[in-house]
């Protein structure tokens, strides 16, 4: 009885010990392909603005970006960088060459509304929601969803232009 239970213990160090390092060997190289492709997305987040953030996940390069401008306060704390803009985009089918699909989420003023979404809707964009998050913060902020399906170049493009339209500081 004693050697089946050692003989079970051991079978199952030695699996535990091959899913560690294989889990370990996975994890670097998913690392090591997601730094290959974080300069693409860090250069694409520099297309819209020297000020944005990228980051990468799988497939999907996330960009933010938050406002320098105005100040924007919840209960007297400054939140510019608790509320920033995203606009994550991922290739839209493997076949589909530089074509992406980005979901886009400004952060703007009640002011800006009017015209950003003017812009999007010019250049083909579908504005899919336009709402607020919080009820206390100062200036109210306006939250506007957009999406938009072509060659990732134009869509960022589109991005920066659309920031234009506001107040932000940010391009």
């Amino acid at each position: 009885m004693k050697k089946s239970l050692v003989e079970g213990l051991l079978i199952t160090t030695i699996f535990l010990t091959a899913f560690i390092v294989g889990s370990a060997f996975i994890s670097s190289a998913h690392m090591a392909v997601a730094a290959s492709t974080s300069q693409e997305c860090k250069n694409g987040a520099d297309k819209i603005s020297s000020k944005a953030d990228a980051s990468q996940s799988g497939n999907v390069c996330g960009i933010e970006l938050s406002r320098d401008s105005p100040t924007l306060t919840q209960n007297g704390k400054k939140i510019n960088d608790q509320v920033p803009m995203e606009f994550p985009y991922q290739p839209a089918s493997a076949s589909s060459g530089k074509n992406v699909f980005d979901l886009a989420e400004f952060t703007l003023l009640q002011s800006e509304v009017n015209k950003v979404n003017q812009y999007l809707e010019d250049h083909h964009w579908t504005v899919t929601a336009i709402h607020n998050h919080q009820f206390f913060e100062h200036p109210t902020l306006i939250y506007m969803h957009a999406q938009k399906q072509d060659n990732r170049d134009s869509i960022l493009q589109d991005i920066k232009n659309a920031l234009k339209k506001t107040s932000c500081d940010c391009v």
